[in-house]
């Protein structure tokens, strides 16, 4: 797995987008919906639908419905790496506090040492 590393302000520009391309896709979907409905009626409303027009929103819906299959990837693998990360980031920091229990304890063992050989010295 390549590392791909967000920053917040990252996470929430694809978040943002994603977003914005769900709402698009549902303003879509209702629109086909409608026209969709008029041409099954094969009412007078259908004689206003072009069939061009029809056939240009269904290929809109399906390249919209693409991009946002391809956002909602990257967003997921966005997010499965920022758990990674964050459970990283907690490993480093128990290690951490644990380095830093050993060495101060190293210097307190190593200043007693010191302070027991400049007494033998004298």
């Amino acid at each position: 797995m390549s590392a791909m590393t967000l920053s917040p302000e990252e996470y929430k520009a694809y978040e943002d987008r994603a977003t914005y391309a769900e709402e698009q896709l549902k303003i879509l979907a209702k629109r086909m919906s409608e026209i969709e409905r008029a041409q099954e009626s094969n009412t007078t409303a259908t004689a206003g639908v072009d069939p061009a027009v029809s056939k240009a929103l269904q290929r809109m819906k399906d390249v919209m419905l693409k991009g946002l299959v391809a956002l909602k990837k990257t967003m997921v693998k966005a997010q499965d790496h920022t758990k990674e990360l964050s459970k990283e980031n907690e490993k480093l920091k128990i290690e951490n506090e644990k380095l830093k229990y050993q060495i101060f304890h190293l210097k307190r063992s190593l200043d007693e040492a010191m302070g027991v050989e400049e007494k033998a010295a004298s």
